[in-house]
């Protein structure tokens, strides 16, 4: 109940009583908070795959270039640039979770047995609407006949309704970019563009089942 107070006639004073409307009521209760905590990765794998295909021989010719490709891709395609690349978009309706969920970025854990495998909580958040994005692969491949792909793996993990344990919902997005590896240190910024594009473009293939 709510009061309110009135000055009547010879200082006389008033207090009435009402009840307090439902809108009101809705807005003091404490709404329930949903949280989507997000693992980037600190992977980063270059595939070059010449007129031999896949195996022994196209390794040994290759494997300088993968190498270096590898170690660019894992600076370019940094955790940092992964949540950066989130935030443009809204990662959490992505996925399914609620208006207003509270998206929560983690520190990569670099240990694959455990983002690749564990199907319990990776953080010690007891909220009951809860739920985990992970990033598990950045890889890139040039291949002979197709050209260049950027190709990422994901997992979600939805806790809600109570659940220790759920079930991992793996998946993979790959798409063709043009700019990178960049050939000068001038062409960086466009090979970091295209490299965000594809990044984006690879998670809503991914996510696209969560939004039938």
């Amino acid at each position: 109940m709510r009061t309110l107070g009135l000055f009547l006639s010879g200082a006389a004073f008033m207090t009435l009583s009402y009840p307090v409307a439902a809108q009101d009521a809705a807005e003091d209760a404490a709404e329930p908070v949903c949280e989507l905590h997000v693992y980037p990765t600190i992977e980063g794998q270059a595939q070059n795959i010449g007129l031999f295909g896949p195996g022994l021989i196209n390794s040994a010719i290759n494997s300088d270039k993968n190498i270096s490709n590898a170690e660019y891709m894992r600076e370019a395609l940094s955790p940092r640039f992964q949540v950066d690349a989130f935030k443009t978009i809204d990662v959490a309706a992505s996925v399914g979770m609620p208006e207003g969920t509270e998206v929560i970025y983690q520190t990569p854990i670099a240990d694959r047995d455990i983002t690749t495998k564990v199907k319990t909580r990776l953080s010690d958040s007891t909220e009951a609407c809860y739920a985990e994005l992970i990033v598990t692969q950045n890889l890139y491949q040039k291949k002979m006949i197709y050209g260049r792909s950027l190709n990422n793996r994901f997992i979600f993990k939805d806790f809600r309704g109570g659940k220790e344990k759920t079930k991992m919902v793996k998946g993979r997005g790959g798409n063709g970019i043009s700019e990178f590896p960049p050939k000068t240190v001038e062409d960086r910024p466009a090979a970091d563009a295209d490299l965000r594009q594809a990044f984006l473009a690879n998670f809503d293939e991914y996510s696209k089942r969560f939004r039938k």
